[in-house]
């Protein structure tokens, strides 16, 4: 994840406020909340998403906006999340979908569809030399 890339989520969180579509940014997370997840998960995390979890966090922007609205963070554990929170981690997220819709080992769901059961999701069978995984689009209601 660049600066350019930081600095335009920036610019579409300040957009989305100034017309009452807010935007939420879950925060940081900590180095070792990620390691926790990708040992969770059995994945190493590609540096760009690596990157997104230590700037953001996770973001939500209203379904109506795009054809990603909620993208994936980790959600540290802390004892009492609230319910909200437990569907927007990596984790959580991708060992429902695993157990639920038999969602492949090799995929990780990083970002909820504006459709219905729509998964954007990191195939980590398939890394680049740079270490980063094509996303697949994983649509839950055919489990394909």
């Amino acid at each position: 994840m660049t600066s350019d890339t930081i600095e335009l989520v920036e610019r579409v969180r300040r957009r989305l406020s100034e017309h009452e579509n807010p935007c939420a940014i879950s925060g940081p997370v900590p180095e070792a909340a990620i390691s926790a997840a990708e040992e969770a998960l059995d994945v190493t995390f590609p540096p760009s998403y690596r990157t997104f979890l230590r700037t953001f966090g996770g973001i939500t922007i209203p379904a109506h906006l795009g054809i990603v609205h909620d993208f994936i963070g980790v959600v540290p554990p802390n004892g009492h999340e609230p319910e909200e929170a437990a569907v927007n981690d990596v984790v959580r997220r991708t060992l429902a979908a695993r157990v639920e819709r038999k969602l492949g080992d090799h995929l990780v769901v990083v970002g909820m569809g504006a459709q219905s059961q729509e998964w954007f999701c990191l195939d980590v069978s398939r890394p680049t030399p740079a270490g980063e995984y094509p996303v697949l689009m994983f649509d839950a209601r055919d489990n394909a």
